[in-house]
C-alpha cells in the first residue's frame, strides 16, 4: 500500500473502500460471493493480508487494484503474492519486511562513510 498522505487510515476505512470498489466494478452479486476478510494490516510498514474465497481472488485482486483513493487521500495497492494458507503469505511479508529492513540499513551505512 503506497499512500501520498503520512497519516495512517484505520482499518475501517480501507474496509469500506475495498467493498465499494467491489461493488462499483462488479456488482452486489459478485461482492456477496467473495467472503473478504482483513487478517492482518500494519499501516506503518505498509503491508497487510486479506483473506478471499479462492474462487473470487482474481476479483478481490482487480477490486484493490482499481482503488485510487481514501479519504480524499491518494492511494495505491499492489497485491503482492497470493497463496492457499495464511501462514504461507505471513512467511512471505516477513521476509520482504527484513529484506526492506536490510535495504534501509544499507543505506544508512552508505550515508554515514
Amino acid at each position: 500500500m503506497i499512500s501520498e498522505h503520512s497519516k495512517p487510515f484505520n482499518k475501517q476505512e480501507i474496509l469500506n473502500s475495498i467493498w465499494a470498489s467491489l461493488w462499483k466494478y462488479f456488482g452486489l452479486k459478485e461482492a456477496s460471493r467473495v467472503g473478504l476478510w482483513m487478517v492482518d494490516i500494519n499501516f506503518l510498514e505498509g503491508f497487510g493480508i486479506i483473506k478471499c474465497s479462492h474462487h473470487t481472488k482474481e476479483i478481490v485482486i482487480s477490486a484493490l487494484t482499481l482503488i485510487t483513493e481514501i479519504s480524499g487521500n491518494k492511494i495505491v495497492f499492489s497485491p503482492i503474492k497470493t497463496s492457499g494458507t495464511i501462514r504461507s503469505i505471513q512467511i512471505t511479508k516477513n521476509l520482504l519486511l527484513d529484506k526492506n529492513k536490510k535495504n534501509i540499513k544499507d543505506i544508512q551505512i552508505m550515508k554515514i562513510s
